[in-house]
């Protein structure tokens, strides 16, 4: 029985994904650079690639660019820093709860003085009344992550084009969270990261989706576009697009079966846990909080059970401070330190889900045996 619960940090390669890219190691071996045979045969790959990629995302062949990177957090940061080049205004509009990738990066605009709003959760939903009124303002860049990596929120993607549409605002979205599990559309959009170990491909091969050519973020160079410098990965990338491409024929399925584990946890737990649902959320994440015990506890006993889940995105994995997440929609501060998130994949089995619902409610009624002895 699979009991892995932590697919929105890794997915495993597919299997089809990792028999392609070991016979593109050994067949397809060729810099797509370089003049000859094997050069021409690894550039009709990467062409390849990027074709079928515009494919599923609903895009006309001839309209954007994209190029590949090392992670999705690198997509975000070659995306964030080269738009920075071409902002008309001189604000930018983000959110509380971004990846680090972002937050980090947007921290240090702000030292060098870029002024940057930061939006929270009104009631569980977008703050479409604080936007719109910050848009008044100088702004030149929106960028907000399309589907949140601890709870799985998605962004209202539509409305916000809609509002910032004749606007000389520059949009970036990190879809990291939500390519391969929810409908996405890049239309409009200036800037889309990805990542390809999210939906079974390798690890070390990101994706920047581009409306226009965008300024290098590093140095000028003969590679993509002269936007990101090095030698590229045609057996990683050719292996991530087999995963995806995959998985988009199978996403119906995929959305039927993670409805399926949802339903079972929420049954099975409710009366023990908070779960976290919104009007709109991938059914890949299923987060709830717990009050007694923070995140770390629960992810290390449900560990000793046999079950690997998370206490939010990997990327703070080990940091003791609150969820911002949960901050942002206002919970208090013993709740913020409260998030266990589990999230759905290829391998996921409603036996193995059921389990864990069992092992969930077992562990809360441990602690509240004893909070109860503990308070006499």
């Amino acid at each position: 029985m699979n009991r892995y619960f932590d697919y929105a940090a890794t997915h495993p390669m597919t299997d089809s994904a990792l028999t392609h890219y070991v016979a593109m190691a050994k067949n397809v071996y060729g810099n797509p650079s370089s003049l000859h045979t094997q050069g021409y045969m690894a550039e009709d790959y990467l062409t390849e690639a990027r074709r079928l990629l515009k494919l599923a995302l609903g895009l006309d062949l001839l309209r954007g660019k994209i190029i590949f990177t090392g992670s999705g957090s690198e997509s975000n940061y070659i995306a964030l820093t080269s738009l920075r080049k071409r902002m008309k205004g001189k604000e930018v509009i983000t959110s509380w709860h971004e990846h680090d990738s972002v937050s980090l990066l947007l921290d240090e605009w702000e030292a060098e003085g870029v002024v940057v709003h930061r939006l929270k959760l009104k009631n569980g939903r977008f703050d479409f009344d604080t936007f719109v009124e910050l848009l008044d303002r100088d702004i030149g860049l929106v960028t907000f992550q399309h589907v949140n990596s601890d709870t799985g929120w998605v962004l209202p993607l539509h409305q916000i084009q809609c509002l910032i549409k004749f606007k000389k605002i520059l949009l970036h979205v990190d879809g990291v969270q939500a390519l391969g599990k929810i409908p996405v559309s890049v239309n409009g959009v200036d800037a889309y990261s990805f990542s390809a170990h999210k939906v079974g491909g390798p690890k070390g091969v990101g994706g920047l989706y581009m409306e226009r050519l965008l300024p290098p973020a590093y140095y000028p160079g003969h590679h993509q576009y002269g936007i990101r410098p090095g030698t590229i990965d045609v057996p990683g990338i050719s292996s991530f697009v087999k995963a995806f491409t995959e998985r988009q024929e199978q996403l119906s399925r995929f959305e039927r079966n993670f409805m399926a584990f949802r339903a079972i946890l929420k049954e099975k737990t409710s009366s023990y846990v908070q779960w976290l649902e919104f009007d709109d959320q991938s059914p890949a994440i299923f987060s709830f909080i717990s009050h007694q015990r923070d995140g770390q506890w629960w992810m290390t006993e449900l560990e000793d059970h046999g079950f690997q889940v998370s206490a939010g995105s990997a990327c703070r994995a080990g940091q003791n401070g609150p969820n911002r997440m949960l901050e942002s929609l206002g919970y208090e501060s013993s709740a913020c330190y409260g998030l266990v998130r589990i999230s759905f994949g290829e391998f996921t089995t409603l036996e193995a889900t059921a389990s864990l619902a069992d092992a969930i409610v077992t562990l809360a009624r441990r602690v509240d045996h004893h909070e109860q002895t503990y308070s006499r």
